[in-house]
């Protein structure tokens, strides 16, 4: 039995109805050869539980303290059956696709197994990079157990080419029974009077680190990011409804801009294309403010320190420039905002040490309050809103080396989940060398989905142009239009 981690358990305690906290990774598999002859429930069935019974993490299903008086836990499921976990659904086209899938991550899920699902879906059409009909493997996930990299991870071990190696004879060897909620309970009761006296030292450590840091920044050391940006139709409380769609851009032509462009990410690039697009759809709507938008954008701290927590991320406030008329300039000052982001979020190694240990030793519903009510800010009068307008969350999916059977996977996608006020987000990813700009939107608040990403595909277009005019086209290859695909290595991330 593993306690939740506190950064973990925030996904659960700030979900609503109206904002599941589950996301999507959705893997497009076309079959090897000529004729093509597409698995069949059985085969996929096998291909499928030989690799996730090897996989703890898909093994633990979570167990909350009554009145979540303290972080629940993850035990292993003794009832767990990979096919349990399994469905399959036949398919059509692809904006069928995308509409059921919109309707998926908003379904919750059954907190009494496993917090994962795999959907495998059959015989779908008109895929862009899929010369043929495909089948699809959507993987869905609840936060709580896994961030964007290790739902990768657990995505490259299912759909790799080998069988994973089991960490124990899972068919063989017994879990242990769950814990009683009602033991639970009293052992939080019990934890109680030591956990206040932990909660009273470490806040009184966290705000002696806190004033050193604070005075430091105020002598120039490092700049906080804006803390209002300017309040859009994009930023409207959430309602129940999601609509998902999918920008393919080929990659190489990405790495081309990169290279002429120079001291740029391909991340900086597609964050221009997002701030294009949005520019272009709010102005288009009479609403673009004469102030700049901003993204939240997850930076990975896996490798920084050792941590038992599944979700092991810093958030980026980027300032996207949407001020910015020329994409070049644009693309410049997304780069500058990312570094001096990535700078700020490094530096404060203490303060993310002792602001995680007041947090470990805060209840579950202390924590579960406190977000509820600061998410009922701002009011619909308001006219600003804290920090971001959007998120760009990018994953690494890998190069296209994934399989389902005799079926190799040229295409990925997925939908993020949404969160306070922000009506859009887009989730980067990559397989081999298709690159994807997913949007997850409400459709309260995006009312025109189609239109938005054509403005994606013109933002990357501008972009190409504005690139080959500044450089030449001798030192910008361009190996097709916005919707190509090639096969090239994966993406490198910030």
């Amino acid at each position: 039995m593993l306690q939740v981690d506190p950064r973990d358990a925030v996904f659960l305690y700030v979900e609503r109805p109206v904002a599941w906290q589950t996301f999507l990774s959705a893997y497009v598999f076309v079959p090897d050869g000529a004729p093509a002859r597409p698995a069949d429930r059985g085969e996929i069935t096998r291909w499928i539980t030989d690799r996730a019974r090897g996989i703890d993490a898909l093994r633990q299903r979570l167990v909350r303290v009554p009145f979540d008086l303290d972080h629940p836990y993850w035990v292993e499921d003794p009832q767990y059956s990979v096919e349990d976990h399994l469905f399959f659904h036949e398919g059509s086209g692809w904006e069928e696709l995308r509409g059921w899938m919109a309707q998926l991550v908003q379904q919750p899920m059954d907190r009494s197994k496993p917090l994962w699902e795999l959907h495998v879906v059959t015989g779908v059409r008109g895929i862009p990079g899929a010369a043929r009909e495909a089948t699809v493997a959507v993987m869905k996930f609840h936060h709580s157990m896994a961030d964007g990299e290790l739902s990768t991870t657990i995505s490259r071990a299912l759909f790799g080419a080998g069988p994973a190696q089991a960490s124990r004879p899972a068919a063989l060897v017994a879990a242990p029974p769950v814990p009683a909620r009602a033991g639970l309970f009293t052992s939080a009761v019990r934890a109680c009077p030591r956990k206040v006296g932990e909660l009273v030292g470490g806040l009184r450590d966290f705000r002696a680190t806190r004033r050193r840091l604070l005075a430091e920044r105020e002598e120039g050391v490092q700049m906080l990011p804006v803390a209002k940006r300017p309040r859009t139709v994009l930023n409207q409380p959430l309602g129940p409804d999601r609509v998902f769609d999918a920008a393919f851009l080929p990659l190489d032509e990405l790495r081309a801009m990169k290279s002429a462009v120079g001291e740029v990410t391909v991340n900086d690039l597609v964050l221009a294309v997002v701030a294009g697009a949005m520019r272009r759809y709010l102005d288009e709507v009479d609403t673009l403010p004469d102030e700049s938008l901003a993204a939240a954008v997850p930076m990975s701290i896996r490798h920084r320190r050792a941590s038992e927590s599944r979700n092991q991320f810093h958030t980026m406030a980027v300032d996207l420039h949407t001020t910015e008329v020329d994409p070049i300039a644009r693309v410049r000052g997304i780069h500058r905002s990312v570094l001096a982001e990535r700078e700020r979020l490094s530096f404060p190694a203490e303060a993310e040490a002792a602001a995680c240990d007041v947090v470990r030793v805060i209840p579950g519903w202390v924590i579960r309050a406190a977000l509820r009510i600061g998410y009922g800010r701002p009011t619909r009068r308001s006219e600003s809103i804290h920090l971001v307008n959007t998120l760009v969350t990018t994953v690494r999916h890998g190069d296209a080396d994934l399989h389902l059977c005799d079926a190799t996977a040229v295409a990925g996608f997925g939908l993020a989940p949404l969160i306070g006020l922000g009506g859009v987000a887009h989730a980067i990813g990559s397989v081999g060398g298709s690159l994807t700009i997913n949007v997850t939107a409400d459709p309260l608040q995006l009312r025109d989905l189609g239109r938005y990403t054509e403005l994606l595909g013109e933002s990357f277009d501008d972009l190409g142009r504005a690139v080959r005019h500044a450089f030449g086209p001798e030192d910008v290859l361009v190996v097709g239009s916005g919707g190509g695909v090639a096969q090239t290595e994966g993406l490198a991330l910030m």
